[in-house]
């Protein structure tokens, strides 16, 4: 009898955990939604709310923007919305979610960005790593990382890879 009811307790605590990563892990698929709806809709301060205050910001070209306030980042991304990259879209595709702890996880996501009118890059432009963490039941990036897939860019490196690009980074096909 109570190993049956231990066996039950271990099984309910299980069902409860993994119920709740699931959860968690649409909270993490919606907030990556929100940075990709935000560009497409130039909205700087709606992509600027997925950031917690302070957080820190890596630009695709190494501009490193350390203790980033949510405000600085909505300024930022609007005007960049309204000039640079007026008129295009994001496309983000969720390549893992690992949790590192209960209320921090980390993400890798591949993305490319595209005039509105073009569809979907053939290969993905960038690799994002974030850093997120969970603060009063809301998920919050604390770091952002955009790095530059140069591999696409450049034949020799292509050729040179260490595994074809397309193995590498799968999920954007």
């Amino acid at each position: 009898m109570k190993r049956t009811l231990l066996l039950l307790t271990i099984v309910l605590i299980s069902t409860i955990t993994s119920a709740q990563k699931g959860s968690d892990e649409q909270e993490l698929k919606n907030l990556v939604g929100t940075l990709q709806k935000a560009w497409n809709s130039g909205a700087g301060e709606t992509f600027a709310s997925a950031f917690a205050e302070p957080h820190d910001f890596i630009v695709w070209n190494g501009y490193y923007f350390k203790n980033n306030t949510v405000q600085k980042n909505a300024e930022t991304h609007q005007w960049i919305f309204n000039t640079m990259y007026k008129d295009t879209q994001l496309f983000y595709v969720i390549d893992k979610i690992k949790f590192l702890k209960e209320e921090i996880a980390l993400l890798h996501i591949l993305g490319a960005v595209a005039p509105k009118d073009e569809a979907r890059p053939k290969d993905p432009e960038v690799l994002i790593t974030m850093i997120v963490e969970k603060k009063n039941g809301n998920w919050k990036i604390v770091s952002f990382h955009n790095l530059d897939l140069e591999v696409f860019q450049n034949e020799k490196m292509l050729k040179s890879a260490p595994a074809p690009p397309s193995v590498m980074y799968a999920s954007w096909y």
